[in-house]
């Protein structure tokens, strides 16, 4: 017999800033909005405010992110180490087409995608607030496959390896 899934952790106020910082520190997330055939998934730069509980994106308008999000708003984030930390985040985006936003999220990186700088009418603002994020955060790879292996020697589950909790942010 299968047993329940296991809920996460609630989360308090260290973990949502720890995802906070996730969010920082991996600036390419997937961005997933929903298109014309399903799922679509892309890796954006992201910018990240964490005082605005904010997570912005620079992107041109003539992509069909634009039209996807002012189709169906809920989009989601997954933020990765490549290894022991994994982020998913959900929540809300709107488009923002707004000279002063680009602007204000105007860095070197958007110049290496955007030569014509931040008043290229091109450019828009994907404003994305998050509402709920899911944390798992395991041991690193040498010391998740040695905790592995134990399980396989042992009989146990290593199903436990780490922590897993979810947060309300918005």
């Amino acid at each position: 017999m299968a047993s329940e899934p296991r809920d996460p952790e609630r989360a308090d106020r260290e973990d949502v800033e720890r995802m906070w910082k996730v969010m920082e520190r991996q600036r390419t997330p997937m961005l997933i909005t929903r298109g014309a055939r399903g799922l679509h998934a892309r890796p954006m730069h992201a910018i990240v405010r964490p005082r605005e509980g904010l997570v912005w994106f620079l992107t041109d308008r003539s992509g069909c992110k634009d039209w996807e999000i002012a189709r169906d708003p809920q989009v989601a984030l997954t933020f990765s180490n490549g290894g022991s930390v994994h982020l998913a985040v959900s929540g809300l985006a709107r488009l923002v087409d707004d000279r002063e936003t680009v602007r204000d999220l105007w860095s070197i990186a958007a110049k290496a995608y955007y030569p014509d700088g931040p008043e290229d009418p091109e450019i828009i603002a994907i404003r994305v607030e998050p509402q709920v994020a899911e944390l798992w955060d395991g041991p690193a790879a040498p010391i998740a496959m040695a905790q592995m292996a134990a399980a396989l020697v042992t009989g146990s589950s290593a199903a436990d390896m780490g922590h897993n909790v979810k947060a309300e942010l918005a």
